[in-house]
């Protein structure tokens, strides 16, 4: 669960920065959950009249598809380079999008 500072801005890295980094920076998993907590923060804001309005907006980036992706400068060890074997970007997301059965086919 990641929490962010009141009025902060938390930012989610993506399966390109893991692999541009290493692994040093891991993509980070979202999952949208309705917890007995979240509940009771809906009942009480409606209880003293507070507005239950949640702001999100997603933006993407991407490296374009024939751009070779692999771990850089500082990132780039000998363990980094066997877990991240350099890949086009095109076929990196069309790995990803099989895996979690997004893909056209």
């Amino acid at each position: 669960r990641a929490v962010g500072p009141e009025g902060g801005l938390l930012v989610q890295a993506g399966k390109q920065m893991e692999y541009l980094t290493g692994g040093q920076v891991q993509a980070g998993f979202h999952e949208v959950v309705v917890s007995p907590e979240t509940l009771q923060t809906i009942r009480h804001k409606e209880r003293i009249g507070d507005s239950l309005w949640r702001v999100s907006s997603t933006c993407f980036g991407h490296i374009a598809s024939d751009n070779v992706l692999e771990p850089l400068g500082p990132f780039r060890t000998p363990d980094a380079l066997e877990k991240y074997p350099a890949v086009e970007a095109g076929e990196m997301v069309g790995n990803e999008l099989r895996a979690i059965k997004l893909d056209a086919e």
